[in-house]
């Protein structure tokens, strides 16, 4: 049986739950982000390293991908 202070804790929760995901930026359309945080390639699905991230924020793909879709 719970009782209101239960209640309370479990509304808390779900209040700063919402409140850091409406902080947190939306990722951009085509970027696949797993649970860990990882930005992972649309083409192969490995990670796609931080250094490439922060030339290319947007990048969906990994490097070797990006050069075979350049061609």
């Amino acid at each position: 049986m719970s009782d209101f202070g239960d209640e309370g804790q479990v509304a808390e929760t779900l209040y700063r739950e919402g409140a850091i995901a409406a902080a947190l930026p939306a990722a951009p359309a085509g970027i696949q982000v797993v649970e860990d945080g990882r930005v992972v390639c649309a083409e192969c699905g490995e990670p796609i390293p931080a250094a490439r991230l922060g030339a290319m924020p947007g990048a969906t793909r990994c490097r070797a991908c990006q050069e075979d879709f350049e061609g």
